[in-house]
């Protein structure tokens, strides 16, 4: 989604889409990558593509994956080292850390997991992982080697209570562009009235909103949403029972 300016209004007070807010939104984080080239792994030279890739030595290459990469500054080959075997266990470690201190640093989202656990300790577990990131302002920080990547992820739970592993771009790999932050812990019981009845006057959501009718949805054949939610509280009962 490219930036863009937005006026959020809202229907209240008599008027249709009242203006409440002006913002801007962007995408405030990307992926650093470094700059390389594809050149031929028989001379070094740089292929052109006619169907193939040919090389001045003579070589040619039906694909790009059969050249090799190289940094563009040095020259230097840049080499994939495998961290774990498909179908292997992953191991990950987990770490825990203030959200005062953890503010400081980026955590502009990667992408997003759900988590399934099937047994009572790992249940256990999971569970006083998250309390600490609700009740005693945690951050627990999972990291682990994937395939050719390491990963770093935030351990947390999404609005709807569905448990989550955040991965998050790692702090040498971030481009961070300026966007707000909040602090609303020294909020006045005043705001939090203000707030209140503010929020009253808002039009109450229902779950049309939450669907789209752009072009993404022509020939989607609708699904019947999964009832299969499985909840910490459901497998430790079950095992104790």
């Amino acid at each position: 989604m490219r930036p863009r300016t937005i006026k959020i209004g809202v229907s209240m007070m008599g008027m249709a889409n009242m203006p409440v807010a002006t913002v801007t939104i962007r995408q405030f984080a990307d992926v650093l990558q470094a700059e390389t080239d594809l050149v031929c792994p028989a001379c070094g030279g740089k292929p052109k593509w006619s169907g193939r890739y040919d090389c001045s030595c003579g070589a040619t290459y039906s694909h790009w994956s059969r050249l090799k990469r190289v940094l563009k500054a040095t020259g230097e080959p840049v080499v994939k080292e495998k961290f774990t075997e498909e179908g292997s266990d992953v191991v990950a470690s987990a770490y825990v850390m203030d959200v005062d201190e953890f503010s400081k640093y980026v955590d502009a989202t990667a992408t997003e997991y759900g988590i399934i656990v099937k047994d009572e300790t790992s249940a256990k577990n999971l569970k006083k992982l998250l309390i600490a990131t609700k009740n005693l302002n945690k951050v627990v920080i999972i990291t682990f080697k994937d395939t050719y990547e390491e990963r770093v992820a935030v351990l947390t739970t999404s609005i709807s209570n569905r448990i989550i592993l955040r991965e998050i771009i790692p702090l040498n790999l971030a481009d961070i562009q300026e966007t707000m932050k909040v602090d609303l812990k020294a909020v006045t019981p005043q705001e939090i009235q203000e707030a209140e009845m503010f929020v009253k006057m808002l039009p109450k959501a229902e779950e049309p909103i939450l669907s789209v009718t752009d072009y993404r949805t022509k020939g989607i054949i609708a699904k019947a949403p999964s009832e299969k939610v499985l909840a910490l509280e459901q497998i430790i009962s079950r095992v104790q029972a």
